[in-house]
């Protein structure tokens, strides 16, 4: 993983997907704080035989570190240990698989608007075009949210997993990309 966002996500989104924590699967999940962090572990992994899987947001692709002939020659196989987030989507990011309404709900829920003002899905989808979704959304809470806003982008994230309830709220590239490493680490 590229950093603390997903480090404080990326556990809670794999037990509601899969029921069961990612130690209880056989994984470990390690944060490398950057695009480059995670291409040297995942580089170490392979060298030393174990089973890796590269997740980066889709907007990786274009930081040069990260372009599929680096991955290749790190040894990752695209096909099967590297994972974009979002791509398939046409999204950019890890917070941009949620949908409006899930965003909605977590900003009602933990950040709310001084009354009778409350959050909508539009409010939310007013970022989907932008360059980057998590900053929109992030400012747009900070400077709208009555009281209390999130303290930086893992802790929006985080509070909005915190609201899911069942697996099915868990975006589907997530769901899949658990049930392969459930699968690898098998």
């Amino acid at each position: 993983m590229e950093g603390e966002t997903e480090q404080q996500s990326i556990p809670l989104l794999f037990r509601l997907s899969q029921g069961l924590s990612l130690q209880a699967a056989g994984i470990a999940l390690w944060a490398c704080e950057n695009n480059e962090g995670a291409l040297h572990l995942a580089r170490y992994l392979v060298k030393h035989q174990r089973t890796v899987m590269l997740m980066i947001d889709a907007d990786s692709r274009n930081n040069k570190l990260l372009k599929d002939e680096r991955l290749r020659r790190a040894g990752l196989d695209l096909a099967t240990q590297v994972s974009y987030v979002g791509e398939a989507q046409g999204r950019n990011e890890l917070e941009e698989l949620f949908t409006d309404e899930q965003w909605t709900v977590a900003a009602n829920q933990h950040w709310p608007r001084p009354a009778p003002q409350t959050w909508s899905p539009d409010d939310f989808a007013a970022h989907r075009d932008g360059k980057k979704f998590s900053e929109g959304v992030f400012r747009m809470i900070r400077d709208q949210a009555q009281e209390r806003s999130p303290s930086g982008k893992p802790d929006m994230l985080y509070s909005l997993t915190t609201t899911l309830q069942g697996a099915e709220d868990v975006p589907q590239q997530l769901r899949e990309v658990f049930a392969q490493l459930q699968q690898l680490a098998h």
